[in-house]
């Protein structure tokens, strides 16, 4: 019996986002991936559902292997659409085939199977990191997805387990693909292009680096305040930079930055956003980095900053330990004690962070595109058949 051909639409909305945000970055470097993946399969027809009028920038990616449709439905009809309960069945408009929803929600499916990937569960477990226009969006329409599709796919063991108990559903059903480091990007810079780099946005001199959204849920009052405990003699060799768009809830962070900079610490932000392309310089220069979330679905930054060369140190919370491993140092990040002394520790001994940053390079080693994009392609054909 000849082999059923796989035909799969991947609804990417994500990817003409007005902000393209992490689960923009992580559905495009997965879908690279798979692009070359498919190369030589005549067996697979993966398709790309986008709004006609931004077909444009879909090609412009670069895509080799896959179709575009045009679906008529712009982002925002799209999104009221789902908040009012008015969404249509999306094959009757793109035919049978498996159809992967890489951004929480789905659309209702009339003959065809799904997947949707769901990152994370802090809107429920955490509502209170969540600006709550979008956490009762997603508390409502998250239920609908993982209740209308055939498989679940998240990003770390922790989310695997937290999507199995709250909406009790078998563990088999929830598969695990991982985000990647694209280590052709993410590699120690030479200090020439770190120099220029840093000249460009505004830094100045040794720094300890946090790279992240500015918002409650990554703790960067906790950040700001155990950098406060370091010494004097700290803090003038070494400044704060923080590199993030503004999230939500920011106030009281900027009333810390600004009233630690009125006693004279230097805490440096870059002059404009940082691009994407200047990212690993600028991990590359850092002293040290630290993330200390509250809660992550997984963390990537830690695990670029890793691949860059840099000693780490991170929470012991959430998702975080499975995506370090051993390779960094990891504290109780509700101690802001704790943090300032892990901070002391590890920019004070040279030959730990020497051990570190192998360590954290053997780490990095560990999560590639490439092989989470075999990961998928085998969901899909397992969902095929």
């Amino acid at each position: 019996m000849p082999k059923r051909k796989l035909k799969v639409f991947v609804d990417a909305e994500v990817l003409i986002a007005p902000h393209f945000s992490g689960i923009g970055h992580y559905t495009l470097e997965l879908l690279r991936a798979l692009d070359g993946l498919i190369e030589d399969r005549s067996d697979i027809e993966i398709s790309l559902g986008v709004y006609y009028k931004r077909v444009a920038q879909i090609r412009a990616y670069g895509f080799r292997n896959f179709k575009i449709r045009r679906s008529p439905f712009p982002l925002r009809l799209s999104n009221a659409m789902k908040i009012r309960g008015w969404q249509p069945f999306y094959d009757l408009f793109f035919g049978k085939k498996i159809y992967l929803f890489p951004n929480y929600t789905s659309w209702p499916l009339l003959f065809s199977k799904s997947i949707s990937i769901v990152y994370d569960l802090s809107f429920e477990y955490f509502p209170q990191y969540v600006e709550p226009r979008n956490q009762k969006f997603l508390s409502d329409n998250v239920k609908k997805s993982v209740k209308r599709s055939t498989k679940i796919i998240t990003i770390s063991t922790n989310s695997q387990k937290e999507i199995v108990k709250f909406y009790g559903i078998p563990k088999g059903n929830v598969s695990i693909v991982y985000p990647g480091v694209d280590q052709k990007e993410f590699y120690r810079r030479p200090d020439s292009e770190i120099k220029d780099v840093m000249a460009r946005y505004g830094i100045h001199g040794k720094y300890i680096l946090f790279v992240g959204n500015i918002e409650p849920r990554k703790n960067l009052k906790g950040l700001l305040l155990a950098y406060e405990k370091l010494s004097a003699d700290s803090r003038k060799q070494y400044s704060l930079l923080l590199v993030g768009a503004r999230g939500w809830l920011d106030d009281e962070i900027f009333e810390i930055i600004g009233r630690l900079r009125k006693n004279g610490n230097h805490i440096q932000q870059p002059l404009e956003y940082v691009n994407d392309h200047d990212r690993p310089a600028i991990f590359s220069g850092a002293s040290l980095f630290v993330y200390p979330s509250l809660y992550e679905g997984f963390g990537i930054p830690p695990i670029e900053a890793m691949a860059c060369g840099v000693p780490v140190i991170t929470s012991n919370n959430s998702s975080l330990p499975e995506a370090v491993g051993k390779a960094a140092t990891m504290v109780d990040i509700k101690s802001i004690g704790d943090l300032a002394n892990a901070m002391k520790s590890v920019l004070g001994n040279p030959k730990l962070q020497a051990n570190m940053i192998q360590g954290g390079y053997q780490q990095a080693d560990k999560f590639s595109w490439d092989n989470e994009a075999k990961k998928l392609l085998r969901i899909l054909e397992d969902t095929n058949n």
